[in-house]
C-alpha cells in the first residue's frame, strides 16, 4: 500500500549539529532533509552555531541561513537553515556543555514559538538530550505534531556512562520526561538506529506510539576500484596477491574515529604490546579514552602503535582505505543506547572488521550476518589473537572484505537508507 503524504508540508528538523560541523549526526540530518525537499516539502533546520569535531561556523558555500529571522521560505529546492547563538563552551568541560544546551533549548523554543508558516510536523533528534519535549510541546501550541530520530537514548546514555544510579529517583524521573516527550496521540514515528536500540527504546514509549529502526549510512563514498566487485575477480585477486604480497608486510590495523566512553581500548592495547612486529597499529579520533592510547604509547615507546587525530572529511575515504583491517568496540553496558556509525564507512570501502563487544549489539549482529570481520567477546584476548592470527592471511581479508561490501551496499546504502528515514518523517497528518 502506498503511504499517503501531505503536499508541501512544514517540517521542522532540530539537532544541534549541522554541516558545515562535521558532526555525525549533522552529515546524516542533511541527507535526510535533501530526501524530504526532493519529495516536496518545506524544511527548516535548526541547528547551532559552533563546531564537535573539526567543523566551522556558518554556512557551507550555497546554503542560506537566517540566524535571527523565523520566517522560512516557501517552494525552495533547498533547506532553510537557522542557527541558534549559543555560550560557544564546546564539549570541553561538562558545565561549558551544559550551558551551550541550555542557549540552544532557549533559542529553539524561541524560533517555534513565532515561526512562520507554522510547522506541520517537529522532528527532534536527541542532541541535546530531551529535545522530544520541545518538539511535543511547541508541535501543540502550533497545531502540528511531533517525530523523533533516536541518536541517543537519555537516560540509558547517563547511567551507562556512570552519572546516574540505574534505578535511583533522578532516573525514573528523567524516564519519565522520555516518555513524555515521545508520546501523545500526536506522536507520528519514534525512529532508532538498529533492532537493539528499538528494544530498548521501546521501555519508553506507550503501546500506541509507532516505531521503528533504519541503520545509517557512511559518509565516506567507496572509490571506484577500490575493491574488486565480481567474485570471480576478486578471487583471482586474492591469489594472485597473496603470491606476491612480501612476507614481511606488515598488516595495518586501524581504530578511527570518536573515542569515547562507550568504546573499549583496553583488549587491542593489551594485544598490541605483544602481538609481534607483523602488525602495525593506528588510533585516529578524539574522546574520553584517547588518554588511554597516549598512557599506552608512553608505557610502551617501542611498541607498533601511533596515534592520530580525526581527518577532514575530504581524506576519510583514502584515510580508511589505507588500513588492511579496521577495529571497532562498544563497552556492553552501552548496548542500545547508541549503534556507532563508523561500520558503515568500514563496510563501504570493503574492510574487515575486529569488533570487541558483545553478540546482542547490532554491530556484532551486522557483522555476523555480513561475515564481514571477527566478533569478539570483551576480554576474551585469547579470541582477538585468534582473529588476528587470521588476518595474516590476504585470501581471508580480501573475502571477508567483500562480505562486508556486499552487505553495506544492500543495507547502508546513503541514497536507500535516508530515503527510508525521509518517508517515516513525511507519513501524513491524518494515519
Amino acid at each position: 500500500m502506498t503511504e499517503p503524504f501531505l503536499i508541501s508540508m512544514n517540517v521542522v528538523l532540530i539537532n544541534q549539529y549541522f554541516p558545515p560541523d562535521g558532526a555525525p549526526t549533522g552529515l546524516m540530518l542533511e541527507r535526510v532533509a535533501a530526501e524530504l525537499v526532493d519529495q516536496g516539502h518545506a524544511v527548516t533546520i535548526l541547528c547551532a552555531k559552533g563546531g564537535y569535531a573539526g567543523g566551522e561556523e556558518g554556512d557551507a558555500e550555497g546554503r542560506r541561513s537566517r540566524e535571527d529571522s523565523g520566517s522560512q521560505a516557501s517552494a525552495t529546492r533547498s533547506p532553510t537553515i537557522l542557527r541558534v547563538g549559543t555560550t560557544g563552551f564546546g564539549r570541553r568541560t561538562f558545565f561549558g556543555k551544559v550551558a551551550d544546551y541550555a542557549f540552544f533549548y532557549l533559542g529553539v523554543a524561541r524560533h517555534l514559538a513565532f515561526m512562520k508558516p507554522k510547522p506541520d510536523r517537529i522532528v527532534a533528534l536527541t542532541t541535546p538530550p530531551y529535545l522530544s519535549i520541545l518538539a511535543r510541546f511547541f508541535s501543540k501550541m502550533r497545531g502540528g505534531d511531533h517525530a523523533h530520530w533516536v541518536m541517543d537514548l537519555y537516560p540509558d546514555v547517563m547511567v551507562a556512562h556512570g552519572m546516574l544510579k540505574p534505578k535511583g529517583t533522578p532516573v525514573r524521573f528523567l524516564n519519565s520526561l522520555a516518555r513524555w516527550g515521545f508520546g501523545g496521540k500526536r506522536s507520528k514515528i519514534v525512529l532508532t538506529l538498529g533492532p537493539d536500540m528499538e528494544e530498548r527504546t521501546a521501555k519508553h514509549l506507550s503501546p500506541d506510539v509507532p516505531r521503528a529502526w533504519v541503520p545509517l549510512w557512511g559518509t565516506a563514498e567507496n572509490p571506484e576500484g577500490n575493491h574488486p566487485r565480481d567474485p570471480a575477480a576478486s578471487g583471482r585477486a586474492a591469489q594472485e596477491a597473496s603470491e606476491k604480497e612480501p612476507e614481511d608486510k606488515k598488516i595495518v590495523l586501524m581504530y578511527s574515529g570518536n573515542m569515547g566512553l562507550g568504546h573499549r581500548f583496553g583488549e587491542f592495547l593489551a594485544v598490541a604490546a605483544k602481538a609481534g612486529p607483523q602488525f602495525q597499529w593506528k588510533f585516529h579520533g578524539q574522546g574520553k579514552r584517547r588518554i588511554e592510547v597516549e598512557r599506552f604509547l608512553k608505557g610502551n615507546p617501542d611498541a607498533p602503535v601511533t596515534l592520530g587525530d580525526y581527518v577532514p572529511r575530504a581524506e576519510l575515504t583514502a584515510h580508511l582505505a589505507a588500513a588492511d583491517v579496521h577495529l571497532a568496540s562498544l563497552d556492553p553496558v552501552w548496548d542500545g543506547t547508541m549503534v556507532p556509525s563508523k561500520l558503515q564507512g568500514i563496510f563501504a570501502i570493503g574492510r574487515p572488521v575486529i569488533f570487541v563487544g558483545s553478540e546482542g549489539c547490532a554491530m556484532a549482529k551486522w557483522i555476523n550476518e555480513s561475515g564481514g570481520g571477527w566478533v569478539v567477546p570483551p576480554g576474551d584476548l585469547p579470541a582477538l589473537e585468534n582473529a588476528l592470527h587470521e588476518a595474516l592471511s590476504f585470501p581471508k581479508r580480501e573475502v571477508k572484505g567483500r562480505n562486508a561490501r556486499d552487505y553495506g551496499e544492500h543495507h547502508f546504502q546513503a541514497k536507500n537508507n535516508a530515503q527510508k528515514v525521509a518517508t517515516y518523517f513525511a507519513r501524513a497528518c491524518s494515519q
